[in-house]
């Protein structure tokens, strides 16, 4: 593990069999997750990680994700993943996080997530500077995964429900809802694994309204489009719980 620059937090690690699918390469909803995981350890690298915020009455919420992917590795392939935090200010409620993952000097996918700090009292919103962000760090310029974030419309019918589960213990965070990553295994798991290996992804784009809980159990929708498929995650009472969108 290494930090390059304080604005800029990079590790190297090897395709383990848990990061692979069915494909025996590194899984969509592994690098979602390893990304997740290494904007956490840099957070606890610059002092906002999960014990502090809690310690502050905040928590850190995943308002919207977009990986883009270009190419993939196959398992004990050596992966390099790099995260950086986009230049704000202190007033800022809106943050962003961006991401790289490589392997042997081919750029697998990148990432951009917008993040916004909870707090867990009052439950509003708080700015960077009252949540203790630091906007002085030496930042990392470089933008990836600049186009706007797209918004999926609740247009989602009875027809469109492929499955139902029960939120259970695995799916479930420390902040007791649905863990951001198992959204994206909900969905991915509409399809079959041979089916996925005929899927050439070209981006999933995640959008988080309201969380499950544990023992809530939720609709997951799908509709074909032109370019792909988009797909919701409806709560019992029928409130979007998650929307997404996956281009192939």
């Amino acid at each position: 593990m290494e930090t390059n620059h304080t604005g800029t937090y990079q590790k190297r690690i090897t395709i383990t069999p848990s990061l692979c699918d069915a494909s025996f390469s590194l899984g969509i909803a592994q690098q979602f997750a390893l990304l997740q995981d290494i904007a956490a350890e840099h957070a606890e690298a610059l002092g906002v990680g999960g014990a502090a915020m809690t310690e502050r009455g905040a928590f850190w919420l995943a308002v919207h994700t977009r990986v883009t992917f270009f190419d993939t590795a196959d398992m004990m392939a050596p992966l390099t993943v790099t995260t950086w935090p986009v230049r704000c200010a202190g007033e800022d409620l809106r943050l962003y996080r961006l991401y790289r993952i490589e392997s042997e000097g081919r750029v697998l996918c990148e990432g951009r997530t917008e993040w916004m700090i909870l707090n867990t009292k009052t439950g509003r919103l708080l700015r960077a500077r009252d949540a203790g962000f630091p906007t002085d760090m030496d930042y990392c310029d470089e933008q990836v995964c600049v186009e706007p974030f797209s918004r999926v419309s609740d247009t989602f019918t009875e027809d469109d429900v492929v499955y139902r589960r029960k939120a259970v213990f695995s799916d479930i965070d420390y902040g007791a809802h649905m863990n951001n990553v198992a959204y994206v295994r909900a969905m991915l798991d509409i399809f079959t694994a041979e089916q996925m290996r005929r899927l050439r992804v070209k981006s999933m784009e995640i959008r988080y309204h309201e969380p499950c809980r544990e023992g809530d159990v939720f609709a997951v929708c799908r509709k074909e489009t032109e370019t792909g498929y988009v797909f919701a995650i409806k709560k019992p009472d029928g409130k979007l719980s998650a929307t997404a969108i996956l281009t192939v």
